[in-house]
């Protein structure tokens, strides 16, 4: 269980996920919450091909 989150925040933190300058709270959840869907899109890419 623990490799599997490994490699989800090592390939989160490649596309800069955690590099976040906004202010407020609003803003920082959005940008969490895009990471996440291009995450998302690039694990779906993956796993159709």
């Amino acid at each position: 269980m623990r490799v599997r989150v490994k490699h989800i925040f090592g390939r989160l933190a490649q596309m800069g996920a955690y590099w976040c300058r906004s202010i407020g709270l609003k803003r920082a959840t959005q940008h969490n919450h895009l990471s996440n869907l291009v995450y998302n899109m690039d694990r779906y890419d993956c796993l159709t091909r």
